[in-house]
């Protein structure tokens, strides 16, 4: 298989959010296979990305116009959110303008399965589903969807630890943090979803401070921040371009998500923190658990007690070993298993 068109409907900058990343880094490792052809309704887009309009009748004639100028091997749809009726009705207007190319949609969050979900799901189904976690098997067997969990991924070569005690110093000099001391880092939207009331009340001990880094994707709730600085935390408000230095100039990273559909099944943030080494305290959230669970340095709390408790633990930590579980989860691989499942299911 060569060539790909890739689609998601959120497609543009700031790439701060967990959805945009992924396809960011899924376009390049499928570009390394062959040629891609990224499309989405958002404003804003790079130039090399095709911006086709949102509506049903413009977005339908659009996709049909670029696949038959691009005549790509296969379609791959990555949703906003989760499997719904919203990103099947998208499904079936790019079914109805590939013909008889097939659909693979890559789902992040949690899906939806309600009668409405159920009938679409007989017209507008895609010919495979890669999720995030594990997905009801009997239901997409029903309707002859092929389904396979894609394993976490990771840039471990931009995402690595700090070279030493003298790197970290300076980063922490460069982001106008204090030098000594330990550092909890949490990157992500500072929404009331994301449960960060936790990090608000969160008791450190005297030689530990709080960093949390906001995505600019979605819209900061002020008051949060107000909260959070009270309480002694820094927070940075701002796009970071090079975020990793961050992740480097941390002790412990903390990620206190509860509601499923405030992050991705696999959360982006916890994934880059490990490839940096770092110590992990998380709620059992998505499918970490099922990754992570008895991995040195990572630490899964139900109750913000419990939670508390292990980042008292992980700040404790000489050296852990969080890398060595996704050093070897690559993009190259998630683009290779996308390619070969679709080779070989029958779908073409």
């Amino acid at each position: 298989m060569s060539g790909v068109l890739l689609f998601n409907g959120c497609y543009s900058p700031p790439f701060d959010e967990g959805v945009k990343l992924v396809v960011r880094r899924l376009a390049e490792a499928l570009a390394r296979a062959g040629p891609v052809t990224v499309a989405t309704t958002a404003r804003g887009a790079s130039e090399e990305v095709v911006v086709v309009p949102p509506g049903p009748w413009g977005f339908w004639r659009a996709m049909r116009n670029l696949v038959q100028a691009t005549q790509p091997d296969a379609i791959v749809y990555v949703p906003d959110a989760y499997l719904d009726r919203y990103t099947l009705a998208r499904c079936g207007l790019l079914r109805l303008a590939a013909g008889r190319m097939p659909i693979a949609m890559v789902t992040l969050q949690p899906n939806t399965f309600d009668l409405p979900v159920r009938l679409m799901l007989r017209l507008w189904r895609p010919d495979v589903v890669f999720a995030q976690a594990d997905a009801p098997a009997g239901l997409y067997e029903r309707y002859g969807i092929r389904w396979q969990v894609l394993p976490p991924a990771v840039d471990a070569e931009t995402f690595r630890p700090a070279a030493g005690p003298d790197e970290k110093r300076r980063l922490r000099r460069q982001y106008g943090l204090l030098t000594e001391g330990k550092v909890c880092l949490h990157v992500g939207h500072i929404r009331e979803n994301r449960n960060m009331a936790w990090l608000v009340r969160l008791s450190l001990p005297a030689d530990a401070r709080l960093v949390v880094v906001g995505s600019t994707s979605r819209a900061i709730e002020t008051h949060l921040v107000d909260r959070l600085r009270e309480r002694g935390a820094t927070v940075i408000e701002r796009f970071l371009p090079h975020v990793e230095e961050v992740y480097r100039l941390a002790d412990v990273y903390l990620f206190p998500v509860e509601q499923g559909t405030a992050a991705i099944e696999m959360p982006l943030s916890v994934l880059e923190a490990m490839a940096c080494n770092l110590p992990v305290v998380s709620t059992p959230f998505g499918g970490l658990v099922r990754c992570f669970e008895g991995v040195p340095g990572v630490y899964f709390a139900a109750t913000e007690e419990a939670f508390g408790d292990a980042v008292r633990r992980a700040l404790d930590v000489p050296v852990p070993e969080t890398r060595k579980a996704v050093e070897n989860h690559t993009w190259n691989r998630i683009a290779a298993d996308i390619l070969n499942c679709m080779e070989t299911c029958g779908c073409h």
